[in-house]
């Protein structure tokens, strides 16, 4: 039996080397970073309907803005925005609570004021929503531009769902004084 030397002349084998070279490198750039990996996973919603998560369900009923907050006993004066919202566990209530409540306005994320008594930190039941409010104290001059609610059930996001909700503070009514709703049962 004849044996047969196949060898690849000396360009061949420099061009296919060079190829595999490039190849790799588209390879390297559509590879997604180590942030990419682990965004959160965005549910956008509007005002009014309802955003299903891994184990959120949340309905933004009205969001709008007031110069004199109350809940209860308690009042403050500022720029705020007060969001009314129903959130329910989906599959699991085991310490289940609503961590994650910011809003960003032009990449600058304002979280939910803990003053007044709200929905943050209320412990959600599985299928049942719990109706509340979330206050956001803003800047003075922040009265305008394109704003994102984000709902999380933990304060860490990454690699679990998040409703956001996007709207336009430019077209959120104000009123001189509102009321923070009671956190409770919501009607069905």
């Amino acid at each position: 039996m004849a044996r047969a030397d196949r060898t690849l002349p000396r360009w061949a084998a420099w061009s296919i080397g060079a190829g595999l070279v490039i190849a790799a490198w588209f390879v390297a750039l559509a590879t997604p970073g180590e942030e990419q990996i682990q965004a959160p996973m965005p549910v956008p919603v509007a005002v009014g309907e309802k955003g299903i998560g891994r184990n959120l369900a949340a309905t933004v009923t009205d969001v709008r803005r007031t110069s004199e907050l109350h809940a209860g006993d308690w009042s403050a004066e500022g720029n705020w925005l007060v969001v009314d919202v129903d959130v329910a566990a989906v599959t699991s209530e085991d310490l289940v609570s609503l961590r994650h409540a910011e809003i960003v306005v032009d990449g600058v994320r304002y979280g939910a004021s803990e003053r007044p008594d709200s929905l943050s930190g209320q412990p959600l039941s599985a299928g049942v929503a719990t109706r509340g409010g979330l206050a956001f104290e803003l800047p003075a001059d922040v009265d305008s531009g394109t704003a994102e609610l984000e709902l999380a059930l933990s304060s860490d996001r990454r690699l679990d769902s998040m409703i956001v909700v996007e709207f336009d503070l430019d077209a959120v009514p104000t009123a001189p004084r509102d009321e923070l709703p009671e956190t409770g049962w919501a009607n069905p």
